[in-house]
């Protein structure tokens, strides 16, 4: 762990930084930021701040090698609370403000176009912009890395704006036959991006620093740390041991291989019925094997003037071709523990790893991940607080057969 530069914890206007034990924020490519953090409360600042009947706003600033992030949250409940005489130790949880905008936010209104454009919109019923802003709190930035090539019509039945986003983030896929997922990232700072798995394995995670008109490009890697070693102690550059792994562990690599195979996890031969056509189709297998699937289809004129549902094309062999790729790449799954902090890594980009270089352990492991999930952690230690990092990586281990 290194030390952070400073931390600052702001609920209604009182910042209890120096009250945090320890903080955990997490992000993914499934879905948005959210966190928790332990309390030492000896001021009663929850009796006093904390009104029940409304959600906290909360502030949460860090300063960490000279990047500094600011992330808003708003507080989802406390738990877990101790009680003794010298006050209350307690967790508070929190969550981005979109995904409270979206479980909140009911919609009945029907969308065109592609599918990228269709989540837009219906991302902004739930998060309008106020007029000439991105918002408060950043949350109305919304990022599109990914284009799909799906277009139609979506007529949402008066649900959720999270559900209804999810219905469409589902079967929609770029024009490399890649799922495109909706998530968020720490370093973004409250925006929203759409991007595909394709584009996250090209997007390979680097830090730019300008000296004078020289802008230097750093790409980091995940490596193993030698036992015993320290940059400092070895009169090293003291930011070298940057991305120093505690331990690589990994979760999985093609595990019930067998079984993914009988599910079609590596290709489907689709036999796709069309009922108002009354007629039948056999459609080559888009990928490894030939899986029989038995579909009926959307009826292409759903829709007056023609226009067909933007989910008309989930019985292709193209779809079946991309959501096989979203649950094949969760086959190959490795954990980096207790990384020391990389600034501005987030999930969504791609990093390659580094074991070891010796006989022994240097292995077809080593090599290019995507980003699934980091794990924030920050932990009090002697009056500071230090800052690490889990990181879920993943990669589609059908590649090495």
């Amino acid at each position: 762990m290194k030390n952070l530069q400073g931390l600052h914890v702001n609920i209604h206007g009182q910042d209890i930084g120096r009250m945090v034990l320890s903080m955990t924020m997490f992000e993914t490519i499934r879905g948005n930021v959210r966190g928790s953090m332990v309390v030492q409360d000896h001021i009663n600042f929850m009796d006093t701040f904390m009104i029940s009947t409304q959600q906290a706003p909360i502030k949460i600033e860090w300063l960490y090698e000279g990047h500094m992030f600011v992330n808003h949250f708003y507080a989802d409940g406390i738990e877990k609370m101790e009680l003794d005489k010298l006050g209350k130790k307690y967790t508070i949880h929190f969550l981005a403000y979109t995904t409270m905008n979206n479980q909140l936010t009911i919609i009945n209104k029907s969308f065109s176009g592609r599918g990228d454009e269709i989540i837009h919109k219906i991302f902004r019923e739930a998060n309008p912009l106020p007029f000439g802003g991105i918002g408060v709190y950043n949350e109305g930035r919304f990022f599109v890395d990914s284009k799909a090539i799906n277009t139609g019509k979506y007529v949402v039945p008066n649900i959720k704006a999270a559900e209804a986003l999810t219905n469409v983030v589902n079967y929609c896929y770029d024009i490399n036959k890649s799922p495109i997922l909706l998530y968020q990232r720490l370093c973004d700072e409250g925006a929203t991006r759409l991007t595909s798995l394709h584009d996250m394995n090209n997007t390979e995670f680097s830090v730019y620093n300008q000296t004078g008109t020289v802008t230097q490009k750093t790409t980091f890697i995940l490596k193993a740390a030698l036992a015993g070693a320290s940059a400092d102690s070895d009169g090293l550059d003291p930011d070298a041991d940057i991305g120093t792994v505690s331990k690589f562990l990994m979760d999985e690599y093609n595990k019930d291989f067998v079984s993914k195979i009988a599910s079609g996890f590596y290709g489907h031969k689709v036999q796709q019925i069309s009922i108002d056509k009354t007629q039948t189709k056999n459609l080559p297998p888009a990928e490894l094997t030939s899986i029989p699937s038995t579909v009926y289809k959307l009826q292409d004129n759903l829709y007056d003037n023609d226009a067909k549902s933007i989910f008309s094309t989930s019985c292709e062999p193209e779809s079946y071709a991309a959501q096989s790729q979203k649950r094949r790449v969760f086959n190959m799954k490795m954990s980096a523990i207790d990384v020391i902090a990389i600034p501005g890594l987030s999930c969504g980009y791609s990093i390659e790893t580094n074991s070891g270089e010796s006989n022994i352990n240097q292995s077809k492991t080593d090599t290019k991940y995507i980003i699934s999930s980091i794990q924030h952690r920050f932990q009090m230690q002697d009056g500071k607080h230090q800052y690490s990092q889990d990181i879920q990586l993943i990669r589609d281990g059908s590649i090495d057969r």
